[in-house]
């Protein structure tokens, strides 16, 4: 499942969460099922993170901005 489609998912699961007719149980269930997917969201977007550390920190960046030309190689 992509970002995006996760973020989808929780958003879903939040508005489920919030209707009056959803019942304790279910909600719980739901809850549990959104920490999940939020836990998982959140190593997707640390592994980001790491990746954009990375290419600031290349030669050719200065002070976390790259001052060279991209070039595709």
């Amino acid at each position: 499942m992509t970002f995006e489609q996760k973020l989808e998912k929780l958003e879903k699961i939040n508005a489920e969460i919030q209707n009056p007719d959803t019942e304790l149980e279910k909600a719980v269930s739901l809850y549990e099922d959104g920490m999940k997917i939020a836990a998982d969201m959140e190593k997707d977007l640390s592994k980001l993170e790491r990746r954009i550390e990375i290419v600031t920190s290349a030669p050719g960046s200065e002070d976390g901005l790259i001052t060279e030309p991209y070039r595709a190689e």
